[in-house]
């Protein structure tokens, strides 16, 4: 049975004022939001939060989107959940064909400022324009179908009180 690499990844969508922060990836030429690889003795929270604030320059807060609560015991912690779990084919010059496990949360901003203009706000309408557009060669934006759906389930959800 062959078994594939796989890597722990976390992203963070940073919803503000019925926009979200995007970026263009150099390596794939795809707009995508902040993340990165959990590293060694960290959790999904704090790579989301050192991905955001390195790559970025933001401070953010997780937003809970699920229903569970946090709970302490004498010796176990429970931390928020991600808002979904996507796992992604990666196809990488260095490390060849893998996959990402990737724990992606809703995000808000509590400090910081913007550290460069490769970042982009795209508002609400923007992505909806985008529904039956990803991938299209014609324009310069390219938003994949999964981004686009996830995008507007989570402007719903900040529409709702955060």
């Amino acid at each position: 049975m062959d078994f594939m690499n796989r890597h722990f990844t976390a992203t963070g969508l940073i919803i503000k004022n019925d926009s979200v922060l995007l970026h263009l990836h150099p390596k794939i030429h795809l707009w995508l939001p902040p993340g990165g690889h959990v590293e060694l003795n960290e959790d999904p929270i704090e790579t989301v939060k050192r991905e955001i604030l390195e790559e970025t320059g933001y401070k953010i807060q997780i937003i809970n989107t699920s229903n569970t609560h946090i709970k302490k015991f004498k010796n176990v912690i429970s931390i928020i959940p991600p808002h979904t779990i996507f796992i992604e084919p990666i196809n990488d010059i260095k490390e060849g064909f893998h996959e990402h496990i990737d724990m992606i949360y809703l995000c808000k901003i509590v400090g910081g400022e913007l550290k460069d203009d490769s970042w982009r706000w795209f508002n609400k309408k923007e992505i909806l324009n985008h529904i039956n557009e990803s991938y299209n060669q014609s324009s310069d934006i390219y938003l994949t179908d999964e981004l686009i759906n996830l995008c507007i389930e989570l402007f719903n959800i900040s529409e709702g009180g955060t």
